[in-house]
């Protein structure tokens, strides 16, 4: 089970974004699928996932629900830094970094090859094309992505830096499982209360822990 959830976090860790748009709220479903039986049981404890990126000026938040098994919030702000709060079968858990420090980890990993697709379809209004990256392991991921967003990708992995746009449906494959995300709403406005939640401090209940320790979970 421990190596499941490795294997969930290798498709989720860095999910920040450093955004250009002014304000902004995206609502995404998730599904994930396995070829693997030993992770059915993780697969079923994910029914209903969802993610939700929120924008308000240089700053940013995502917060990712995998169904029954956990939850990830990662805030960015104007600072560079960076702040993940993770919930669930390892405890709650926080780690406050930065963007650059987000970038030099991902320092080693090869860059995808992207093939450009032409094809087109409407996805909530937008025109979007098609775009299919091919990791060093042969690993595929198909990305529907629009131009009419402009949204900055430093420091983050989830909107990949090789498609040219912003992702609308997309499915990521890592290890055997693919996690497919679909949009599902866009709200161009934030409530007053969504607008209170990108502040980077750890709320209390959680344990502070670093970087390393977070990708010492896949020797466990």
């Amino acid at each position: 089970m421990k190596s499941i959830f490795y294997s969930i976090l290798l498709l989720l860790v860095s999910f920040s974004t450093n955004a250009q748009l002014t304000e902004g709220h995206f609502t995404y479903s998730i599904e994930m699928k396995s070829d693997n039986p030993d992770m059915q049981m993780a697969i079923g404890m994910m029914q209903g996932s969802s993610m939700d990126l929120y924008i308000m000026g240089p700053k940013t938040r995502v917060d990712m629900k995998m169904g029954t098994m956990m939850e990830i919030s990662t805030i960015t702000d104007q600072s560079d830094k960076v702040l993940m709060l993770m919930g669930g079968m390892l405890g709650k858990n926080a780690i406050v970094t930065t963007i650059s420090e987000l970038e030099k980890n991902k320092a080693d990993y090869t860059v995808p090859r992207l093939t450009l697709i032409d094809e087109t379809k409407t996805i909530n209004g937008f025109i979007c094309k098609k775009a299919l990256l091919t990791d060093a392991d042969g690993n595929e991921s198909l990305f529907w992505y629009t131009e009419d967003i402009v949204v900055s990708k430093k420091g983050q992995s989830y909107l990949n830096a090789s498609v040219p746009g912003f992702p609308l449906e997309y499915s990521i494959n890592v290890n055997g499982m693919t996690m497919s995300l679909n949009i599902k709403d866009i709200v161009k406005k934030l409530d007053k209360n969504q607008k209170k939640n990108f502040e980077i401090k750890i709320p209390e209940g959680y344990q502070e822990m670093t970087l390393d320790q977070l990708q010492g979970l896949g020797g466990m």
